[in-house]
């Protein structure tokens, strides 16, 4: 069985992943080396090699069709792409986890030929990343103004009525040890536009909501009664509201995903098998009198979102041209190699 997330997503404030600390227990393979060194390859090989068991596939915010990590679930094991922007490193060598390093598979005269053009495509890849956060800063400015008119306008003790019988009816009647969340990126801007990663197999019950409020806090009560009932449920937390609010509540056990509509991605297949309209949680005078300002700020976020976009997009065509230096400058038999040796190093971790 194979699921997949987003390793995590840009922000206003940089990249944000909560993967290393829901996976600091688990053991780790660190991929080292700069692009084109064949890390999501590698990470390709691994998944298929343990593609019998159950596979957490993480894809790249920038990029998804390449890969940022892969967890063997069954195993506590996880192989992830540890440089910028998402650098992290083991900090017991050989106890928590260990370095793998595929800069060493590259010809060092190859890539010292084209110093030049290879420094100007960072630049510029970099100089679009910056544009691009600049568009996540107005795109929060948008949907921090309408979650905050949404809030003020709340009817909370009718929301929670409201979720304590959506939980009865969604979870089990038992009670039992309590278990946190856990944190996984199900959304994420891409240059593709916004996409989201839900499960096939899942039902989708949708969340209306154009105020944004009472959806997320829906979400949150949902996930703290599965908390308390210690049921396995999955969030994922919006990058582009600074309070980062919960968008996408998963139940596993019950294979239901509980998502509020602005965060599934626009043309999205995924039918929904219940649509709860939010409207009813809301004062109406009050997001009456705030009408216009609401529609702005929708309307704005969408066109920037859009802009934003296309900016990615720009910078995954720099990175893409980065790449082909670093490509040709790879020895494959060395990434066979290296993908082989960390296939037995897994196996050999496994029974130690």
């Amino acid at each position: 069985m194979q699921r997949t997330y987003f390793l995590g997503g840009s922000s206003a404030s940089g990249f944000e992943t909560a993967f290393w600390q829901e996976h600091a227990q688990d053991y780790g393979f660190y991929l080292k080396g700069g692009p084109g060194t064949g890390k999501s390859t590698l990470m390709k090989k691994i998944a298929a090699a343990f593609g019998e068991e159950s596979v957490s596939v993480y894809h790249c915010a920038s990029d998804p069709h390449s890969l940022d990590a892969v967890v063997l679930e069954e195993r506590g094991i996880f192989i992830a792409d540890a440089t910028a922007p998402h650098e992290s490193s083991t900090p017991l060598p050989f106890v928590s986890g260990e370095t793998v390093d595929l800069a060493e598979g590259l010809h060092a005269d190859k890539l010292r030929q084209s110093a030049g053009e290879i420094s100007a495509l960072y630049r510029d890849n970099q100089a679009a990343h910056a544009q691009a956060k600049k568009g996540y800063g107005g795109i929060t400015a948008m949907q921090d103004t309408v979650a905050g008119i949404g809030k003020n306008a709340l009817i909370v003790e009718k929301l929670t009525g409201y979720a304590g019988r959506l939980a009865k009816r969604l979870l089990p009647h038992k009670s039992g040890t309590e278990r946190r969340p856990t944190e996984r990126q199900c959304c994420a801007v891409t240059p593709q536009g916004r996409l989201t990663l839900l499960p096939e197999e899942f039902d989708l019950i949708l969340l209306r909501d154009d105020a944004l409020a009472a959806s997320q806090m829906l979400l949150t009560l949902l996930g703290g009664h599965a908390m308390r009932c210690g049921e396995p449920c999955e969030i994922t937390r919006s990058l582009t509201q600074t309070a980062r609010p919960v968008t996408h509540l998963l139940l596993p056990a019950q294979r239901i995903a509980v998502v509020s509509e602005p965060a599934i991605a626009p043309g999205s297949t995924k039918k929904p098998v219940t649509t709860i309209n939010m409207q009813r949680f809301y004062r109406p005078e009050l997001l009456r009198q705030q009408r216009e300002l609401l529609r702005f700020c929708t309307k704005t976020a969408v066109s920037v979102e859009a802009r934003t976009v296309e900016i990615l997009a720009d910078a995954l065509r720099i990175h893409d041209e980065l790449e082909t230096y670093y490509i040709r400058a790879l020895s494959r038999p060395f990434l066979d190699k290296k993908a082989a040796e960390t296939v037995k190093r897994i196996l050999a971790y496994a029974k130690s």
